[in-house]
C-alpha cells in the first residue's frame, strides 16, 4: 500500500495531502463530465473516498474547490519554451483548449463575471488561472517583437484578450471552434501584429 503523505496543520491531526490530491482529480473528472451546475460535493466525497466534512476543511465551498481543480490542470505541463515564438504561442492556445473543454472550464469564467462572486474567489481564480495564461501569452508575443517578427509598437494587451477572447466568443454563440481553432488564431493575431510571414 502506497505511503500517504501527512502535513500538520495547527494542534489536530496531522493532514493528509493525498485527499487533496483525490478531491482535485475527483473533482476535474466531474467537471469533465457533469459540468459545475451538476458537481456535487458529496459524490466528489464519495468519488475521493473521503467524506464532505474532509473536503471543507479544505475548501468552504464548492466554487473554491473547483478554482483550485481548474488551476491544477492548468498548472499541469504548460507546453515548454521553444526557439520559435509562434510555435510556442500555438502550443499555448492548444493548451488553453485543452483546459477550457477537459475541465468544463467554460461555464466556471462565467461564473467568474457574475455579481454575486465574492471578491476574494475572483481574485484567486485570477491569480492562479488567468494571469499566469495571460503571462506566457505575452511572453510569446514579446519574443516575436525582441527578434524584429512583430512591430515594436503591436498592441500586446488587445492582441493577448483577442487570443483567449475568441474562444469565449465561439462559445457563447454557440460555434463549435474549428479543429485548427489555435493555429488559425494565432496566425491571424501574428498578422494583425505586423508580421508579413
Amino acid at each position: 500500500m502506497p505511503e500517504r503523505t501527512l502535513e500538520r496543520h495547527g494542534a489536530g491531526r496531522p493532514r493528509d495531502a493525498s485527499i487533496d490530491d483525490a478531491v482535485l482529480e475527483a473533482a476535474l473528472r466531474q467537471l469533465a463530465r457533469d459540468g459545475f451546475s451538476g458537481l456535487s460535493l458529496a459524490a466528489v466525497a464519495a468519488e475521493a473516498g473521503t467524506s464532505r466534512p474532509a473536503i471543507y476543511r479544505r475548501w468552504p465551498d464548492k466554487e473554491t474547490l473547483v478554482v483550485d481543480a481548474i488551476a491544477r490542470l492548468a498548472k499541469v505541463s504548460p507546453p515548454p519554451t521553444g526557439d520559435n515564438p509562434f510555435e510556442d504561442l500555438v502550443a499555448e492556445l492548444e493548451h488553453f483548449r485543452h483546459c477550457i473543454t477537459e475541465a468544463a472550464a467554460l461555464p466556471l469564467a462565467g461564473l467568474m463575471l457574475g455579481d454575486g462572486v465574492n471578491d476574494a474567489l475572483r481574485a484567486k481564480y485570477h491569480d492562479l488561472v488567468v494571469a499566469p495564461r495571460r503571462a506566457r501569452i505575452r511572453s510569446c508575443l514579446q519574443r516575436a517583437i525582441d527578434e524584429g517578427v512583430l512591430d515594436a509598437d503591436a498592441d500586446l494587451v488587445i492582441a493577448g484578450t483577442f487570443l483567449t477572447g475568441s474562444w469565449y466568443a465561439l462559445a457563447i454563440a454557440q460555434v463549435p471552434p474549428p479543429e485548427d481553432w489555435a493555429r488559425r488564431t494565432a496566425r491571424l493575431v501574428w498578422r494583425a501584429c505586423g508580421a508579413t510571414g
